[in-house]
């Protein structure tokens, strides 16, 4: 322990000795531990974080999948079957997303929270912090206890923290409920990044989703269900059981439960899709940011190796004098860890304030996401692995380089032989630079490509002079009569509001968060039954919808005021739908007049009245899939809609207005999300830009270090070379000569680096093309922009030394030393 003090005490003072060294070390190293701690935190958030739950490694989500893996969902009379009649879990509980009307002081706020079944709390081992948690006694009967959980958050933001909150009634959905207790400070379930205010009991939905009651139906699957495991049960055997029930109730229920399968995955995500894409993409980043310390540490290798150059006099008086090898290099590695845990902590300091940064950007959703990327001991843990193995593993090479030398030429400092060799060794660590470089300026090229290629994609519809409003009616007590009346009422008034070419409502506007699917049967087809059913996705629009959206109609009609409850039923779908689930037709007008139901192989029957060019319903890179669009008023839907307005110009001056007439109709209703079509189709760019983002960071910072490598390299090489530099212009060298001279060396070192990298980033980006909307993974664009830059930058590089060695002065140059 001793001599570990005496050799850190040493390495200290060696290291304030040369403070550019240590810093530029220092810096190298904070960059790249800062932004794999930054990244890593999003691993750990996702994958290895535990819930604040009672062992929540027991936790598992149970994911429904059906025809071609489609994930579905449950209906609460499946869950039931599941929660009671299987063998695996210790408790099964079920949850919903919903949105509620809290009316506080007199006015109604929009908030966001969860249907949970009565044994919520329970399974998870949660209690509250003040009152009590919901029982499954709350949730026996359909609206017999109108009670509710608050999460701390909300405790303190819309209650002040009163303890005598614990126990008040307050009206959601203008229907009073009575807070019985607090979920713990940081509780928000078993969700990632959603964060809910309130927890009421499943058998309140009527009350949650007004007009909407589907606890009964069996048909409909809308819910998640996450299971704790009993003790010594895994994963695999868990899914062989729930196999087995599942086929047992397709016996049952053959309608709705045939073709089901059940997989079981780690929780954290509503939708194993979502999971999936975000590990996915978590994985793209933490391959991207090792780049990044890679570069750093070969940086870090080349002053190390410089830095042993200059020391090997100092080094050679060691040995000579009878310290061992291992001695020194001992002492050397010590120099080395400090250094790279002087990097590390200001690498933790660097990835709290990119946290920040990036939280701080957020989607532009009204939905209450929130993830939190805390520095807890598991990503300190990390940078501080990747501070000790940076160190000890990229400082062994030039600590046993240095420990070598020839003594004799060393204690006399005749540099020159043993300074070639080492420059040879630093040339391979640029051309390491430059080829990892390439292969992350490529990928990232690649990103923002593909991010140009979505942003310039038809969506299917008009973007430009387009305003968005949403409303929920049933939150404010509307019935099915008052909600259309107002629906119709709403649409007329903005209609005749100047400036206004047409407005129309429905209650999935594209490209948002909500995807809703409905099961198809084609009259004169074989039916398919349970979750070999087709389906497509689904939307209730008011008259004009189509004409407003200036969505381009192939075939038939646009939906009419004529279209009503007394007509026949009518429907429009696409073009996708026409091609999956109309097989054989000569052409898209054949299509008209053919019947699909939504009930089932017997009807009731709608007919097709129009068909519509395919477009994007759910994200921009998604494949061409099936949409039916139903009347409003045939298909009545008050809960939730979004008015659509097309206007002459700029939208936004007319906001005012149109929510002046949503006021004239009723004082008290909540309009939110008011936006732009162009400022919508931000919440579907915004992964793309994020990625781009992150990923053209990382590749500039990977620039700047490899930019910073070979011009080290080309300056030490011409601080080496100025003796031979001089005796070259003592001989008749021009200063031209010299500089071609000095760039060409560099500029060989770009062509191999570059070379390696090009070849590495063609097998690397292969496994991206999944992520590359619209554009191949040898994209000539992405890879001719990386060289240039590249050939630009070394050239930068190499020209500023390789100048200064041609104004080297020959009388100088011979008497160097």
């Amino acid at each position: 322990m001793d001599t570990l003090i005496q050799d850190v005490r040493f390495g200290f003072r060696q290291l304030l000795k040369a403070p550019g060294f240590t810093a530029i070390a220092i810096l190298s190293l904070a960059l790249g531990i800062g932004a794999n701690t930054a990244i890593f935190s999003l691993v750990n958030t996702v994958l290895f974080r535990p819930f604040p739950v009672r062992n929540s490694h027991e936790l598992v989500s149970v994911s429904v999948k059906g025809k071609n893996d489609s994930v579905q969902a449950f209906s609460y009379p499946t869950y039931k079957d599941f929660r009671d009649r299987n063998d695996v879990f210790s408790g099964l509980y079920l949850t919903r997303i919903v949105v509620m009307s809290l009316s506080l002081g007199g006015s109604n706020v929009r908030i966001w929270g969860n249907l949970a079944s009565g044994n919520y709390f329970e399974v998870l081992g949660v209690k509250a912090i003040a009152g009590r948690t919901f029982t499954p006694e709350d949730d026996k009967n359909k609206l017999g206890h109108p009670v509710a959980v608050i999460s701390y958050g909300c405790w303190q933001r819309r209650f002040g923290g009163d303890p005598a909150a614990i126990g008040r009634d307050i009206l959601i959905n203008n229907h009073s409920f009575k807070i019985i207790g607090v979920a713990p400070d940081g509780f928000k379930g078993t969700d990632v990044i959603y964060s809910p205010e309130v927890w009421v009991p499943m058998m309140m939905q009527p009350w949650m989703e007004p007009g909407n009651s589907w606890l009964d139906d069996r048909g409909t699957q809308n819910c998640f269900a996450i299971g704790r495991l009993k003790p010594g049960v895994t994963r695999r055997q868990a899914e062989a059981s729930l196999n087995a029930l599942a086929q047992q109730l397709a016996k049952e229920y053959p309608n709705e439960e045939e073709g089901k399968t059940v997989e079981l995955i780690p929780p954290g995500f509503i939708i194993s899709t979502f999971r999936s894409a975000i590990v996915s993409f978590s994985a793209v980043l933490m391959v991207a940011v090792a780049l990044v310390l890679l570069i750093a540490c070969v940086n870090l290798a080349s002053l190390l190796l410089a830095r042993a150059t200059d020391r090997r006099r100092e080094v050679a008086v060691r040995l000579a004098i009878g310290a061992s090898r291992w001695r020194i290099i001992r002492q050397l590695l010590t120099e080395n860890t400090l250094l790279a845990l002087a990097g590390g902590v200001f690498g933790v300091m660097l990835a709290a304030w990119l946290i920040d940064l990036v939280l701080a950007f957020k989607p532009p959703i009204d939905i209450p996401l929130g993830i939190d990327l805390a520095l807890d001991w598991r990503v300190i843990g990390f940078s501080v692995l990747a501070s000790l193995l940076t160190g000890l593993f990229f400082g062994l090479a030039p600590a046993l380089q240095a420990t070598s030398p020839d003594l004799v030429p060393a204690l006399k400092d005749a540099t020159r032989a043993a300074g070639f060799r080492r420059s040879r060794l630093r040339s391979t660590l640029v051309v390491a630079q430059l080829a990892l470089s390439a292969v992350l300026l490529v990928a990232a090229g690649l990103v923002v490509r593909a991010l140009q290629q979505v942003q310039t994609l038809n969506p299917g519809f008009e973007t430009e002079h387009g305003l968005l409003m949403s409303f929920d009616l049933s939150l404010q007590g509307y019935d099915q009569a008052r909600g259309e009346q107002f629906q119709r009422q709403l649409i007329e008034r903005i209609q005749a509001l100047p400036g206004v070419r047409a407005a129309a409502i429905t209650d999935l506007f594209p490209l948002s968060i909500n995807n809703s699917n409905n099961n198809f049967f084609v009259e004169g087809q074989p039916s398919e039954r349970g979750a070999n059913v087709p389906t497509a996705m689904v939307a209730s629009v008011s008259a004009n919808y189509l004409t407003t959206m200036n969505i381009p109609l192939l075939a038939g009609r646009d939906f009419s005021e004529q279209d009503t409850d007394k007509s026949t039923p009518v429907v429009i779908v696409n073009e996708a739908f026409v091609n999956r689930f109309l097989p054989g037709l000569q052409s898209l007008q054949q299509a008209i007049g053919k019947r699909i139901s939504t009930r089932g192989p017997e009807g009731p029957w709608r007919q097709i009245a129009g068909v519509t060019k395919t477009g994007k319903y759910w994200t921009l890179s998604e494949a061409p899939q099936p949409f039916v669009y139903f009347p409003l008023r045939q298909s009545p839907n008050i809960s939730w809609n979004t008015l659509v307005v097309r206007t002459v110009s700029d939208p936004l001056p007319l906001a005012g207005a149109i929510r002046s007439e949503f006021q004239k109709l009723d004082p008290g209703l909540p309009v939110v999300d008011v936006k732009t079509i162009r400022q919508h189709l931000g919440l579907s760019l915004y992964p793309a830009r994020v990625a781009a983002g992150l990923l053209g960071s990382f590749g500039l910072l990977a620039l700047v270090l490899a930019a910073t490598g070979i011009y080290g390299v080309m300056a030490y090489s011409v601080s080496q070379r100025t003796r031979e530099i001089g005796i070259r212009m003592a001989l008749g060298a021009n200063k031209n000569d010299v500089l071609q001279m000095v760039v060409r060396q560099g500029m060989t070192l770009m062509l191999i680096g570059l070379g390696i990298g090009l070849v590495c980033a063609v097998a690397v980006t292969r496994l991206m093309a999944s992520v590359l909307y619209g554009i191949s993974s040898t994209d000539v664009v992405a890879f001719a922009a990386v060289t240039l830059l590249l050939v630009l930058v070394v050239f930068v590089a190499c020209y500023i030394p390789a100048r200064r060695a041609a104004k080297v002065d020959p009388m100088v140059a011979l008497r160097y030393e």
